[in-house]
C-alpha cells in the first residue's frame, strides 16, 4: 500500500513538473512572439530622437547601418527621396498646365490685368470664354456633368489614368518618408528635413524659370 502510494505521488509530482514546463515554454515563447516584431525587439525601439544608428533598420528591416559610411548613403538616399517626392509633384503640375492644358481649376491672372477692372474678372475665372460662350461653360446641367464624369472619353481617361500613377507615387514617397522620420534617428530626421527644404527651393525656382503654378496639379493635396 505504501509502494502504491510512493508510485501514485511520484507520477503526480512528475505530470506537475511537466505542467510546468510546458506553461514556463508556452509563457517564453509568448513574450518571445509579443517582444519580437520582425526580428527587432520591441524594447530596443527607439521612442524619441536619437543620435544612435548603429544597426537599426530604417523602413526595410535590411536597411541598416553598420559603420559610418553606410549611415551617409542612407542620409544621401533620403535626401534624394525628398526630391522624387517634390518632383513627382512638380511633373503633375507641369502635364496639367503644359501637356493636358487643363486650366479649368485654375485662375489665370495676366500681367498686364488691372485688378480693379471688373470687365477683365470674367476673363481670369473662365480664360478663353467669350460672353456669349460664357453661360454654357458656368451653367451646366446634371446630365452633361453626370456624362463627363463617368464618361470622359478615351483621351481624358488616359489623363486620369497618368494622374492616378502619379497620385500614387506621390503617396508611397510620402508615407516612406513619415516612417522613416519615425525610426526617430536624428541623422535620417534631418535628412528628411534638408531634402524637403532644398528640393522646395528647387523646384519653386524651376516654376519660375517654366512658367508653372505647383497649386495646379493632380498631386496638390499631397504635396
Amino acid at each position: 500500500m505504501d509502494m502504491s502510494s510512493m508510485n501514485m505521488g511520484s507520477m503526480d509530482m512528475t505530470t506537475t513538473s511537466a505542467s510546468m514546463s510546458m506553461t514556463s515554454g508556452a509563457a517564453m515563447a509568448s513574450d518571445s512572439s509579443a517582444n519580437d516584431m520582425g526580428g527587432m525587439d520591441m524594447s530596443s525601439m527607439n521612442e524619441y530622437l536619437t543620435t544612435k544608428y548603429n544597426g537599426y533598420p530604417v523602413l526595410f528591416k535590411t536597411l541598416k547601418a553598420s559603420s559610418g559610411g553606410v549611415a551617409f548613403g542612407i542620409f544621401v538616399l533620403i535626401f534624394f527621396t525628398c526630391f522624387a517626392f517634390r518632383g513627382f509633384s512638380f511633373l503633375g503640375a507641369y502635364l496639367e498646365q503644359r501637356v493636358f492644358h487643363n486650366y479649368s481649376n485654375s485662375v489665370i491672372v495676366e500681367k498686364d490685368d488691372c485688378a480693379c477692372d471688373p470687365a477683365s474678372d470674367s476673363d481670369q475665372k473662365y480664360p478663353g470664354a467669350s460672353d456669349s460662350t460664357l453661360p454654357e461653360h458656368v451653367h451646366k446641367s446634371f446630365g452633361t456633368i453626370l456624362r463627363e464624369l463617368l464618361f470622359p472619353g478615351m483621351n481624358e481617361l488616359g489623363k486620369d489614368i497618368i494622374r492616378l500613377l502619379l497620385a500614387f507615387v506621390v503617396a508611397m514617397l510620402g508615407y516612406a518618408l513619415m516612417l522613416v522620420a519615425m525610426s526617430f534617428v536624428l541623422l535620417y530626421f534631418f535628412a528628411i528635413c534638408a531634402g524637403l527644404a532644398f528640393s522646395e527651393v528647387f523646384f519653386n525656382r524651376l516654376g519660375i524659370v517654366l512658367e508653372i503654378n505647383r497649386a495646379i496639379g493632380p498631386c496638390t493635396s499631397l504635396h
